[in-house]
Protein backbone atom coordinates (compact mmCIF):
# COMPACT_ATOMS: atom_id res chain seq x y z
CA UNK A 1 0.00 0.00 0.00
CA UNK A 2 2.75 2.61 1.13
CA UNK A 3 5.32 2.53 -2.19
CA UNK A 4 2.48 2.74 -4.18
CA UNK A 5 0.76 5.75 -2.37
CA UNK A 6 4.59 6.97 -2.53
CA UNK A 7 4.74 6.53 -6.64
CA UNK A 8 1.48 8.49 -6.46
CA UNK A 9 2.65 11.23 -4.73
CA UNK A 10 5.98 11.79 -6.40
CA UNK A 11 3.63 11.75 -9.43
CA UNK A 12 1.75 14.77 -8.77
CA UNK A 13 5.32 16.57 -7.03
CA UNK A 14 6.15 16.02 -10.70
CA UNK A 15 3.43 17.77 -11.96
CA UNK A 16 2.89 20.23 -9.96
CA UNK A 17 6.21 21.41 -10.80
CA UNK A 18 5.01 21.65 -14.33
CA UNK A 19 1.80 23.69 -12.59
CA UNK A 20 3.79 26.39 -11.21
CA UNK A 21 4.35 27.60 -15.46
CA UNK A 22 0.36 27.26 -15.83
CA UNK A 23 0.08 30.73 -17.18
CA UNK A 24 2.87 30.20 -20.05
CA UNK A 25 1.29 26.94 -20.77
CA UNK A 26 -2.32 28.00 -20.68
CA UNK A 27 -0.70 31.11 -23.56
CA UNK A 28 0.69 28.34 -25.68
CA UNK A 29 -2.68 26.44 -25.68
CA UNK A 30 -4.63 29.97 -26.66
CA UNK A 31 -2.33 30.40 -29.55
CA UNK A 32 -4.05 27.50 -31.55
CA UNK A 33 -7.46 29.56 -30.92
CA UNK A 34 -10.71 26.87 -31.95
CA UNK A 35 -8.14 24.04 -32.31
CA UNK A 36 -7.38 24.46 -28.84
CA UNK A 37 -9.70 21.42 -28.09
CA UNK A 38 -7.83 19.30 -30.72
CA UNK A 39 -4.89 19.82 -28.96
CA UNK A 40 -6.20 18.80 -25.40
CA UNK A 41 -7.38 15.69 -26.78
CA UNK A 42 -4.15 14.74 -28.48
CA UNK A 43 -2.11 15.86 -25.29
CA UNK A 44 -4.65 14.52 -22.78
CA UNK A 45 -4.25 11.14 -24.93
CA UNK A 46 -0.71 11.04 -25.13
CA UNK A 47 -0.82 11.02 -21.16
CA UNK A 48 -3.27 8.53 -20.59
CA UNK A 49 -1.91 5.59 -22.56
CA UNK A 50 1.56 6.33 -21.78
CA UNK A 51 0.62 6.95 -17.93
CA UNK A 52 3.80 8.04 -15.90
CA UNK A 53 3.60 11.29 -17.94
CA UNK A 54 0.80 12.28 -15.79
CA UNK A 55 -1.71 14.62 -17.60
CA UNK A 56 -3.45 16.57 -14.78
CA UNK A 57 -1.55 19.99 -15.53
CA UNK A 58 -3.46 19.58 -18.91
CA UNK A 59 -6.47 19.65 -16.32
CA UNK A 60 -6.13 22.48 -14.91
CA UNK A 61 -5.15 24.50 -18.27
CA UNK A 62 -8.81 23.55 -19.58
CA UNK A 63 -10.05 24.79 -16.40
CA UNK A 64 -8.06 28.28 -16.57
CA UNK A 65 -9.17 28.38 -20.06
CA UNK A 66 -12.85 27.49 -20.11
CA UNK A 67 -14.26 26.92 -16.59
CA UNK A 68 -14.72 23.96 -14.60
CA UNK A 69 -17.68 22.78 -15.54
CA UNK A 70 -16.65 22.73 -19.81
CA UNK A 71 -13.51 21.27 -18.32
CA UNK A 72 -14.14 18.58 -16.17
CA UNK A 73 -16.54 17.52 -18.99
CA UNK A 74 -14.09 17.51 -21.93
CA UNK A 75 -11.33 15.23 -19.07
CA UNK A 76 -14.79 12.62 -19.11
CA UNK A 77 -15.45 12.54 -22.87
CA UNK A 78 -11.91 11.98 -23.45
CA UNK A 79 -10.50 9.86 -20.43
CA UNK A 80 -13.29 7.32 -20.11
CA UNK A 81 -13.12 6.25 -23.62
CA UNK A 82 -9.12 6.02 -22.97
CA UNK A 83 -9.15 4.05 -20.16
CA UNK A 84 -11.12 1.46 -22.12
CA UNK A 85 -8.69 1.83 -24.87
CA UNK A 86 -5.73 1.00 -21.85
CA UNK A 87 -7.75 -2.38 -21.20
CA UNK A 88 -8.01 -3.53 -24.91
CA UNK A 89 -3.55 -3.29 -24.96
CA UNK A 90 -3.08 -4.89 -21.90
CA UNK A 91 -5.57 -7.74 -22.92
CA UNK A 92 -4.41 -7.75 -26.65
CA UNK A 93 -0.89 -7.57 -26.54
CA UNK A 94 -0.19 -8.20 -22.72
CA UNK A 95 2.55 -7.03 -20.13
CA UNK A 96 5.63 -6.41 -21.86
CA UNK A 97 4.15 -3.44 -23.85
CA UNK A 98 2.19 -2.24 -21.20
CA UNK A 99 5.30 -2.62 -18.96
CA UNK A 100 7.41 -0.12 -21.88
CA UNK A 101 3.49 1.90 -21.50
CA UNK A 102 3.88 2.71 -17.82
CA UNK A 103 6.16 1.61 -15.07
CA UNK A 104 7.40 -1.95 -14.17
CA UNK A 105 7.67 -1.20 -10.15
CA UNK A 106 4.62 0.57 -10.15
CA UNK A 107 2.73 -1.92 -12.50
CA UNK A 108 4.43 -4.42 -9.87
CA UNK A 109 1.86 -2.58 -7.22
CA UNK A 110 -1.24 -2.17 -9.58
CA UNK A 111 -0.75 -6.03 -9.66
CA UNK A 112 -0.84 -6.73 -6.13
CA UNK A 113 -4.00 -3.75 -5.87
CA UNK A 114 -6.16 -5.36 -8.66
CA UNK A 115 -5.46 -9.06 -8.30
CA UNK A 116 -9.10 -10.96 -8.39
CA UNK A 117 -10.68 -7.46 -8.50
CA UNK A 118 -14.20 -8.00 -8.35
CA UNK A 119 -17.18 -5.32 -9.62
CA UNK A 120 -17.70 -3.98 -6.45
CA UNK A 121 -14.20 -3.37 -5.96
CA UNK A 122 -13.74 -1.66 -9.52
CA UNK A 123 -16.04 0.46 -8.61
CA UNK A 124 -14.54 1.81 -5.51
CA UNK A 125 -11.50 2.14 -7.91
CA UNK A 126 -13.10 3.96 -10.80
CA UNK A 127 -14.96 6.31 -7.92
CA UNK A 128 -12.10 7.62 -5.93
CA UNK A 129 -8.84 7.02 -8.18
CA UNK A 130 -10.42 8.77 -11.34
CA UNK A 131 -6.80 10.43 -11.41
CA UNK A 132 -5.03 7.10 -11.02
CA UNK A 133 -7.10 5.00 -13.45
CA UNK A 134 -4.81 4.90 -16.47
CA UNK A 135 -2.15 2.57 -14.39
CA UNK A 136 -5.46 0.97 -12.89
CA UNK A 137 -6.87 0.04 -16.36
CA UNK A 138 -3.87 -1.26 -17.58
CA UNK A 139 -3.40 -3.45 -14.69
CA UNK A 140 -7.18 -5.01 -14.79
CA UNK A 141 -6.52 -5.48 -18.58
CA UNK A 142 -4.19 -8.11 -17.41
CA UNK A 143 -6.26 -9.83 -14.99
CA UNK A 144 -9.71 -11.66 -16.03
CA UNK A 145 -12.14 -8.86 -15.53
CA UNK A 146 -14.34 -9.09 -18.24
CA UNK A 147 -14.64 -6.28 -21.09
CA UNK A 148 -18.16 -5.04 -20.93
CA UNK A 149 -18.13 -5.34 -17.48
CA UNK A 150 -15.01 -2.54 -17.08
CA UNK A 151 -17.02 -0.50 -19.86
CA UNK A 152 -20.02 -0.37 -18.01
CA UNK A 153 -18.29 0.96 -14.76
CA UNK A 154 -15.92 2.86 -16.25
CA UNK A 155 -18.47 4.91 -17.80
CA UNK A 156 -21.32 5.41 -15.75
CA UNK A 157 -19.06 5.49 -12.20
CA UNK A 158 -17.21 7.65 -14.33
CA UNK A 159 -19.44 10.81 -13.70
CA UNK A 160 -20.18 10.66 -9.85
CA UNK A 161 -16.00 10.39 -10.10
CA UNK A 162 -16.27 13.98 -12.35
CA UNK A 163 -18.80 15.39 -9.89
CA UNK A 164 -16.66 14.56 -7.06
CA UNK A 165 -13.59 16.11 -9.06
CA UNK A 166 -15.75 19.56 -9.44
CA UNK A 167 -17.02 19.80 -5.77
CA UNK A 168 -12.92 19.30 -4.71
CA UNK A 169 -11.19 21.76 -7.34
CA UNK A 170 -14.16 24.31 -6.80
CA UNK A 171 -14.25 24.72 -2.88
CA UNK A 172 -11.91 28.12 -2.74
CA UNK A 173 -11.56 30.87 -5.26
CA UNK A 174 -8.00 30.24 -5.27
CA UNK A 175 -6.87 27.97 -7.92
CA UNK A 176 -3.72 26.74 -6.24
CA UNK A 177 -5.19 25.98 -3.12
CA UNK A 178 -7.73 24.21 -4.72
CA UNK A 179 -4.98 21.84 -6.74
CA UNK A 180 -3.42 21.43 -3.60
CA UNK A 181 -6.10 20.24 -2.15
CA UNK A 182 -7.05 17.87 -4.65
CA UNK A 183 -3.66 16.30 -4.31
CA UNK A 184 -4.38 16.01 -0.49
CA UNK A 185 -7.96 14.58 -1.27
CA UNK A 186 -6.50 12.45 -3.95
CA UNK A 187 -3.93 10.88 -2.05
CA UNK A 188 -6.15 10.54 0.88
CA UNK A 189 -8.88 8.38 -1.17
CA UNK A 190 -6.39 6.25 -2.65
CA UNK A 191 -5.23 4.92 0.71
CA UNK A 192 -9.07 4.79 1.59
CA UNK A 193 -9.83 2.68 -1.40
CA UNK A 194 -6.81 0.33 -1.32
CA UNK A 195 -8.04 -0.44 2.25
CA UNK A 196 -11.65 -0.53 0.73
CA UNK A 197 -10.43 -3.69 -1.24
CA UNK A 198 -8.35 -5.30 0.88
CA UNK A 199 -11.70 -5.72 2.85
CA UNK A 200 -13.55 -6.73 0.41
CA UNK A 201 -10.77 -9.18 -1.01
CA UNK A 202 -10.31 -10.49 2.59
CA UNK A 203 -14.23 -10.95 2.91
CA UNK A 204 -14.32 -12.68 -0.13
CA UNK A 205 -11.63 -15.78 1.16
CA UNK A 206 -14.11 -15.81 4.36
CA UNK A 207 -17.14 -16.59 2.26
CA UNK A 208 -15.28 -18.84 -0.40
CA UNK A 209 -12.17 -20.34 1.03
Amino acid sequence: MLPFIIAISLSYVFQGTILSRNEEFVRWLSDFGPLVILVYVLLQSVTIIFAPIGGFFMVIAMITLFGPEIALTLVYLVSTPLYVVNFYIAKRFGRPLVEKLTSKEVLGKVDHFVQDAGTLAVVVMRLFQGGNFDYISYGLGLTKFPLKTFILVNFLVGIPSTLLNYFVLTRFENLVLNVVVFYAVTITLTGVSIYINHRIRKHKKLLFP
